[in-house]
């Protein structure tokens, strides 16, 4: 037990809770849920979260030591039962043990699974990991007796909420999810001068990813797609050309430039390095994960990503590319379909008085997710397929501000334009009101938290405030 501050990875939010654990069982757990009846118990993953859900003032679990792996391949649904603080790499290598490996992958692999699952983590072209997730075995008083007690949920919206849970149900002990035959992927890199060029490929490509260049304003697609036949000869060069060139070196540069060179600088190397520092048209053939994964967390950074439909995606960029320009200082007016909105709007004199003090200094990712089966993960709904649109700074913590700002407008904006869904574990400025308004499900959500959860063990303040918001009882 211990009451030292913790700090998130972005460096962002630090809190010191009352107390903390690290249970090496479920029977020790419910010991500590039996200790602590009455106070609000948190979870904590491997702290890759930039907004306030990972805050917890009272008793922090650490669930570390639950990463039991057991594989089921020779069943129907070929499935994995894996622990809560399973980290996904540790659990990719041992899918890799039988041939198998997850039916989605995000960008990185340090996330503990209970907590990649809670959030919505993603990656492009297919569904959340969220949505995979068959049961979720969580740790809870029993609403009847109050006693601390373990609970199975695999059907119905019970399910459809804890796949997605924003770890506001009960404290998630383990979890079972699909899992598939490893498999081979394609990739190459190409430039675009057009948005609808881009989205042209994704019948061929489907697991492609694409990246918004700045101060360029053109597209460098990631085309990937699924393929049959050996690992080529040169990946291995490849992997070298990603480990030592991208995700070291340039983001060395990139850390430089948004640390000591900004301005000018910053403007040049996009418009005329970065051009030259990706191979366009090398195709190389490798494992799923090594394809599919990056070493994004070697350099300490800080996102918000927001995810918009399909059908409003074109106008999106459209409006992200002048505010981009807008704040970095340039003259641009607002595309035509809004400008008279954004003129009019609250968010007009924000968008002013940051104009010239915020240039942003890194790729702007797209990533295509498909509809969710959950209550509240950012691409559940009726509307087909979303687009995640992930803005990142590597502005020193205390050099931070201007990118604070850019957040709030930028939230408030692609909300109010385009119903843009900030990611839960990424920084999200949205009021809870706001937040109500754009996940529909948050209504049906809370009624199961308050089923799962009536003594409000488990929400933090500001999971607790959403909570408020979307309950209809007073």
């Amino acid at each position: 037990m211990s009451a030292s501050a913790v700090t998130n990875f972005g460096g962002n939010t630090t809190f010191r809770p009352a107390a903390k654990y690290t249970p090496r069982s479920e029977t020790e757990l419910l010991d500590i849920l039996r200790t602590h009846r009455g106070q609000r118990i948190r979870a904590v993953g491997r702290l890759h979260s930039w907004s306030d859900l990972t805050v917890c003032e009272e008793i922090l679990l650490d669930l570390r030591h639950l990463d039991s792996v057991a594989v089921h391949p020779d069943d129907e649904s070929p499935s994995v039962e894996v622990g809560a603080g399973c980290q996904i790499k540790r659990l990719i290598r041992e899918l890799q043990r039988s041939g198998y490996t997850l039916p989605t992958l995000g960008l990185i692999d340090e996330q503990s699974i209970a907590g990649a699952a809670a959030t919505g983590t993603h990656g492009s072209g297919r569904h959340s990991l969220s949505h995979y997730l068959e049961a979720v075995r969580l740790a809870c008083y029993d609403p009847r007796t109050g006693e601390p007690t373990i609970r199975e949920i695999s059907t119905g919206l019970e399910l459809r909420a804890a796949r997605c849970s924003l770890g506001c149900l009960g404290i998630v002990t383990s979890v079972r999810l699909s899992i598939r035959r490893q498999y081979q992927i394609e990739e190459h890199f190409r430039r675009y001068d057009r948005l609808e060029e881009v989205l042209e490929q994704e019948s061929t490509y489907s697991l492609q990813q694409f990246f918004l260049i700045p101060w360029r304003w053109d597209f460098m697609a990631q085309h990937r797609r699924e393929v049959d036949g050996p690992r080529r000869r040169l990946a291995p060069l490849y992997r070298v050309y990603w480990s030592v060139g991208m995700d070291v070196g340039l983001h060395v540069l990139v850390r430089l430039l948004a640390r000591w060179l900004p301005g000018g600088f910053t403007r040049f190397f996009y418009r005329h390095v970065i051009p030259r520092l990706v191979p366009k048209g090398w195709k190389v053939v490798d494992r799923s994960d090594r394809q599919l994964t990056m070493q994004h967390e070697l350099f300490r950074h800080i996102e918000i990503e927001v995810f918009v439909t399909h059908s409003r995606l074109s106008e999106s960029i459209a409006f992200v590319i002048w505010l981009l320009r807008q704040l970095g200082g340039e003259t641009a007016e607002p595309p035509d379909s809004i400008r008279d909105w954004v003129q009019s709007s609250e968010h007009w004199q924000a968008i002013q008085s940051l104009s010239g003090r915020y240039l942003h200094h890194y790729p702007i990712c797209v990533r295509k997710v498909l509809p969710d089966d959950t209550l509240i993960s950012m691409s559940t709904g009726p509307n087909g397929p979303s687009y995640a649109l992930s803005f990142i700074s590597y502005a020193r913590p205390s050099q931070r501000t201007s990118f604070f700002e850019f957040a709030r407008v930028l939230a408030a904006t692609m909300s109010a334009l385009f119903d843009g869904r900030p990611h839960w574990g990424k920084v999200n400025p949205l009021s809870p009101a706001e937040l109500n308004r754009l996940y529909p499900g948050l209504r049906d959500f809370a009624a199961v938290h308050k089923q799962l959860d009536g003594a409000d063990a488990f929400a933090n303040e500001w999971v607790g405030s959403i909570l408020s918001a979307a309950d209809p009882t007073p």
